[in-house]
């Protein structure tokens, strides 16, 4: 994921005052397509560096 994707994602995600009910509620499709990539890809990344494999 790219930082202009990155700052994307954190700057959909404070317009709804970083609440996943208020955010699941009121964002397009397209954010939130964008946020959960971005939540998901963190996740990843955290992962694979717990297992030792990055």
């Amino acid at each position: 994921m790219t930082d202009e994707q990155r700052e994307k994602a954190i700057e959909i995600a404070k317009k709804y005052n970083n609440r996943y009910s208020e955010f699941s509620k009121n964002a397009t499709a397209r954010e939130f397509t964008t946020v959960l990539k971005y939540v998901a890809n963190e996740a990843n990344m955290k992962q694979r560096k717990l297992a030792g494999l990055d």
